[in-house]
């Protein structure tokens, strides 16, 4: 990889840097982003989008460093809290990431992403009752209930999955995913007439359904 010139500034390289992390070019990327940040290490967004150069080549030692070394220079930014937490995230560090992202979330309380990114750390934790809550922050509160079911299933927690299910169809009792997954964990629980409740449930709604006319 030919090393970038060192001519212009730290902000013409961290512009060369933000355009080839967007369209892929994630080496080149960190070489543009690398300089910026050399040519003036208080130049924050350059080791934000640095931290995510490295994340997308798998560094994610080198992807903490560079969004440690931006939250240092601007402590109050979400946007690198938020890189930062769910960096931790997918590299299990899961009490780590629910610290930042909460931290970010406190900074910018209406960010949906930043919501959605605590809620998963937080079901990782065990917290379901609070992940439930920034989903339903973020989405409002069947997204809340529906998101926080659907990983409960996913962990195996199927009984109270079955709950966070029962309360999203008592919000919308016409609701085709709720009914669909309660069959299922009613079957896979031992809950046959549930179940076959649900079920006929199920196929009344789609009987109900209007017929597209041409």
């Amino acid at each position: 990889m030919a090393k970038p010139s060192a001519e212009g500034t730290a902000r013409d390289h961290l512009s060369s840097g933000r355009a080839l992390l967007q369209t892929g070019h994630i080496n080149e990327a960190i070489a543009e982003l690398s300089l910026a940040s050399s040519l003036d290490p208080r130049l924050s967004e350059a080791n934000n989008l640095l931290g995510v150069a490295y994340d997308r080549k798998g560094m994610p030692e080198r992807a903490r460093d560079a969004y440690e070394h931006a939250i240092h220079e601007s402590p109050e930014d979400a946007q690198t809290l938020n890189n930062l937490g769910f960096s931790l995230y997918q590299n299990g560090n899961y009490r780590a990431a629910v610290d930042r992202l909460k931290r970010a979330a406190k900074l910018a309380p209406n960010d949906q992403r930043i919501l959605n990114n605590l809620a998963l750390a937080q079901c990782r934790l065990g917290k379901f009752d609070d992940a439930f809550k920034n989903f339903s922050r973020a989405g409002g509160e069947l997204t809340g209930r529906l998101n926080t079911a659907a990983i409960l299933e996913r962990m195996g927690r199927d009984d109270e999955a079955i709950k966070y299910y029962e309360a999203a169809l008592r919000l919308q009792p016409n609701s085709s995913i709720s009914l669909r997954r309660l069959a299922e964990l009613y079957r896979r629980v031992g809950r046959g007439d549930d179940a076959d409740a649900t079920q006929r449930q199920l196929a009344k709604l789609a009987d109900d359904m209007p017929v597209a006319q041409n």
